[in-house]
């Protein structure tokens, strides 16, 4: 590879703009935060994840062809600052904590960020290593929309917002498959709840966004039901039947080598027993010699 083959003519492709898109947005949000505006801070990375959603389907159309991977790594690059960076700021400042709590929040809020960019890591590395079409570990855009969603509900608290974003960043870095949503009318509800939530329209009952918290369950549900799946595999092997069948293997194992151990027991046992007469009979021939002596001594009167 020459000088004039490495010219960014020949890497960046539309695609890639759309991606650059993500990645302003991205941007956006975390100025918006630094203006105390994280309601619009929290729909900038909805609209950006809009832009994550369309710039793969874009490349798709048009047979991108990516040998070296370039549009891959641009759209982790602008991931990493929409649905990383943006919603752990965004989740920093909604908690708004002081004293040894401040502490606890920068942790979980580096711990999120830490996770996003593992996540995207290791799929940059597997994606074209592996049979499976879907996500290992949980999504980082989905984990970027829970915690925006939970702020824009009206429901926010902020032990439940660390709890929820400490376990979806443990399930970012799993091995849990998440299949991708081919579901067309899951697609179009989805779809319609982010316009909903972006729209200047005002959807807000008894101060609950309707749509942020329907948004939030569906993606809560998206979460968890795989990691369920996930957890009632392993809890199979702990069923009645496997567990009983491990008892029994245990006892034939553990009967098989009680019968050996007896038996090698048993033997030496035997053996000791003749060695001890073999013993007695060497010490009886030097204290008695012959076993005429042995009756002669006997048999004597003098004593």
């Amino acid at each position: 590879m020459n000088l004039k083959s490495i010219g960014m003519r020949y890497f960046f492709a539309i695609p890639d703009a759309i991606s650059f898109l993500n990645l302003v947005f991205g941007f956006l949000a975390i100025l918006m935060v630094f203006n105390q505006n994280l309601s619009l801070a929290s729909m900038f990375v909805i609209v950006a994840m809009i832009f994550d959603s369309v710039d793969g389907w874009f490349a798709r159309k048009t047979n991108r062809n990516d040998v070296f991977g370039f549009g891959k790594n641009i759209d982790s690059l602008a991931d990493i600052v929409s649905f990383a960076v943006a919603p752990a700021a965004i989740l920093y400042a909604a908690i708004g904590a002081s004293g040894w709590f401040n502490g606890l929040v920068t942790v979980v809020c580096l711990f999120v960020l830490f996770c996003g960019l593992l996540r995207l890591a290791r799929y940059n590395v597997i994606s074209d290593k592996i049979a499976f079409k879907g996500f290992i570990g949980f999504p980082i855009p989905a984990t970027a929309v829970i915690i925006v969603t939970y702020y824009l509900s009206g429901c926010f608290n902020s032990a439940v917002a660390i709890i929820l974003s400490i376990f979806a960043g443990y399930l970012m870095i799993s091995t849990i498959k998440y299949p991708k949503i081919q579901d067309m009318s899951l697609i179009g509800i989805g779809a319609v709840l982010i316009v909903l939530i972006i729209i200047p329209i005002n959807f807000v009952i008894a101060g609950i966004n309707i749509p942020a918290l329907l948004l939030l369950l569906l993606v809560l549900i998206y979460m968890l039901v795989p990691c369920l799946e996930f957890f009632l595999e392993v809890d199979g092997l702990l069923s009645k039947e496997n567990t009983m069948g491990y008892v029994n293997r245990v006892k034939e194992v553990t009967g098989d080598k009680f019968n050996e151990s007896r038996d090698k027991a048993e033997s030496k046992l035997k053996d000791t027993k003749n060695k001890f007469s073999n013993m007695k009979e060497a010490v009886d021939e030097v204290s008695y010699g012959s076993s005429e002596d042995k009756d002669f001594g006997k048999d004597d009167d003098w004593l």
